[in-house]
């Protein structure tokens, strides 16, 4: 009997330190598709734990990560308390990591994204003709398409993640590639360029959700007291250079279509 216990407990460590719990407010921004690298990124992790710990009197840690494979890997071994999701992540995986939406982002104080499907001038007319592959920053996953297309099977085209889009745009100009998909912030920068006057818009998907901040798990109050921080960050003049590095002009509360 005392051997079984031994060895079930022997088990029970393994398992647990199998798993890094993080401390009480630690983060992680999973955003695949974007440029940089972890690395790269990490000053600007800092600068926000650095405001956070002072906001909420913890210590607080961040990391990043815009390699789908890699995010996936960190959250298999890693247990951050929150996160800044984008999202094709969030609905890929929301089930599988328990994720509840506590706030949203505002990308250039956009309080909706909207995607569009971009092809060749001399392309079809609908994303039903599109053929070959369709590139992006956010189709990295099958359920991307579901996004898109609002749930509706929309074109028999392949898709395949980028962290490159804009280079995509310049193939797709030259009708080197079938098509990029490209959010409202990316097209903003290139909407009135004559650099592309050789693409077309085909489709603009609805108004979806901006990245979500997601809680893990069941919220607490901890949750609530990271919300109000993060809401009120547009009104602090410390956090100006913060959100500008965030690239959001703030937060806003959890989108309703999230939940």
């Amino acid at each position: 009997m005392f051997r079984r216990v031994i060895v079930f407990a022997f088990v029970l460590v393994l398992t647990l330190s199998s798993v890094a719990f993080a401390g009480r407010f630690d983060f992680a921004i999973l955003q695949p598709g974007q440029p940089g690298t972890t690395a790269e990124a990490q000053p600007v992790m800092d600068e926000l734990a650095k405001y956070l710990s002072a906001k909420l009197g913890e210590n607080v840690k961040g990391v990043y990560y815009n390699d789908l494979n890699a995010a996936l890997d960190y959250l298999g071994k890693n247990k951050p308390t929150w996160a800044i999701s984008g999202l094709t992540f969030y609905k890929s995986y929301v089930d599988k990591f328990a994720m509840v939406p506590v706030a949203s982002t505002l990308p250039q104080g956009m309080e909706k994204d909207v995607w569009r499907l971009i092809v060749p001038a001399s392309g079809p007319d609908s994303p039903e003709k599109v053929q070959g592959t369709v590139y992006g920053s956010m189709l990295y996953t099958p359920q991307s398409l579901g996004i898109l297309f609002s749930g509706n099977k929309s074109g028999e085209f392949t898709v395949e993640g980028t962290h490159k889009a804009l280079r995509m745009l310049r193939k797709v100009n030259k009708g080197k590639v079938s098509g990029v998909v490209l959010d409202a912030v990316q097209y903003s920068v290139i909407k009135d360029s004559s650099r592309y006057s050789n693409t077309k818009v085909i489709y603009t998907s609805p108004k979806l959700p901006n990245s979500p901040v997601v809680w893990f798990g069941n919220t607490s109050d901890d949750a609530f007291r990271l919300q109000a921080v993060l809401l009120d960050m547009d009104k602090d003049p410390a956090a100006n250079d913060l959100l500008k590095l965030l690239q959001t002009a703030g937060f806003n509360p959890a989108d309703k279509d999230l939940r």
